[in-house]
């Protein structure tokens, strides 16, 4: 018993210089965002018996480390962008055996030039079931980030329909589990995705469409629709990794077809303010996207449907009289919270790093006797495998869904 109280006391200190880390880079990448702060991890998970002086030292050493790096960051940034745009040169000069080979089944690559955190995944989702409606057979590659599989092999595999969602998670990543199950299509993992194109096309003949997930750094592809997603942090402080968030200069040299801006529900400017910014030569059109609020679902499959505000005021009456806590493992936390704010939801807000393996032993720390109610993201609810029943039964996952206007599909089909 105290070997596992040690154990947890380890977990528990790690994990803070991690978050005080990720706040010291989120702030110095994006002064002035929705990136949101890391402060509520010790409030909230029950940390052990740690001092405040301890938690300040923590904070205090991790600022320090963070600023004596920034200068062999920004030289580093200096040499990750020479080498970006040498590689970007020879990537857009370059055609795929992929699209020499397979005429009929086109390559969709689905981008960004940021870190992560920009709404990728529910893009994904949205062209595909929205081409798959329209009677095109279509599947997905990606590498799967955080999954077991990335470190294993570089085998071409397409994710199990018949692993439970919490262990297809932990095997091929929370993303490609989440796409496969919401879009029901092939989804092939590999680290590298020409590997994951071939196997595809040799296992499923008659494709029309392949999108690849977060493929625009890739070298070895070359699509016939590239898709680049920015959200309100549009390039954050402008310099590339990893003195800034940027994956590669903008404007890239080579053709984007399509932009499109995710931006928060409550986010005041207006997308179109930032055209100028975003709109170069490079850039085919730039379109709006739209989150749709659907319903919330608990662990058991029971849905609170949110249409004509039954389900949401439902909720809100249950946060009215208890304590809510809001969890997020997601590339950008606050987002989830800034669209429960605007649903007028009160909550404790507790942000975990994006694709977080410990969301289940750190749920499990929670004092489950301050809250009643525990909120998460869809894309964290599949890697939840709660064993304690009074926790499990306050789960509730926020079901939503990413509209595209009729006019981005009409220009993604064409010839």
């Amino acid at each position: 018993m105290q070997h596992k109280k040690l154990e947890s006391r380890v977990l528990n200190f790690r994990q803070t210089i991690i978050y005080n880390l990720s706040l010291n880079v989120q702030k110095h990448w994006y002064p002035n965002s929705i990136n949101g702060s890391f402060d509520n991890l010790t409030k909230i998970i029950q940390v052990s018996h740690r001092s405040k002086f301890l938690d300040h030292y923590i904070k205090l050493s991790t600022r320090i480390f963070f600023i004596i790096c920034l200068p062999f960051f920004r030289l580093s940034s200096s040499m990750y962008q020479h080498l970006a745009t040498k590689k970007n040169t020879r990537k857009h000069e370059s055609v795929s055996k992929f699209n020499k080979k397979n005429k009929n089944c086109k390559l969709i690559t689905v981008g960004n030039v940021l870190v992560g955190g920009v709404g990728k995944t529910p893009t994904v989702l949205a062209i595909t079931n929205k081409l798959k409606s329209k009677g095109f057979n279509i599947a997905v590659v990606t590498k799967g980030y955080a999954g077991e599989k990335l470190h294993l092999n570089n085998s071409p595999e397409i994710v199990s329909n018949d692993m439970p969602d919490s262990e297809a998670a932990r095997y091929f990543g929370d993303e490609p589990t989440m796409i496969s199950r919401l879009s029901s299509v092939p989804v092939c993992v590999a680290k590298d995705r020409t590997l994951a194109i071939e196997y595809l096309l040799s296992k499923k003949p008659g494709l029309d469409y392949i999108i690849a997930d977060d493929g625009i750094q890739s070298l070895h592809q070359f699509s016939e629709k590239k898709i680049v997603i920015f959200d309100e942090r549009i390039m954050g402080n402008g310099y590339c990794l990893p003195y800034g968030p940027m994956r590669e200069p903008w404007p890239t040299p080579y053709f984007i077809d399509a932009v499109i801006l995710n931006f928060s529900t409550d986010y005041k400017i207006s997308p179109s303010s930032f055209n100028k910014i975003l709109a170069k030569d490079n850039v085919g059109q730039i379109f709006e996207s739209k989150l749709v609020i659907k319903f919330w679902e608990s662990l058991e499959r029971k849905r609170i449907e949110c249409s004509e505000m039954h389900g949401l005021s439902e909720i809100k009456s249950n946060t009215s009289k208890k304590n809510v806590l809001a969890v997020a493992g997601i590339g950008v936390p606050n987002k989830f919270f800034l669209t429960l704010k605007s649903l007028g939801l009160d909550f404790d807000a507790l942000p975990l790093n994006n694709h977080e393996k410990d969301i289940n032993d750190i749920i499990a720390r929670v004092d489950t006797s301050n809250y009643d109610l525990i909120l998460t993201t869809e894309k964290d609810g599949i890697k939840l495998t709660i064993n304690n029943k009074e926790i499990a039964s306050k789960l509730w996952k926020l079901i939503t869904e990413l509209h595209l206007p009729d006019d981005f599909y009409r220009k993604l089909i064409e010839e």
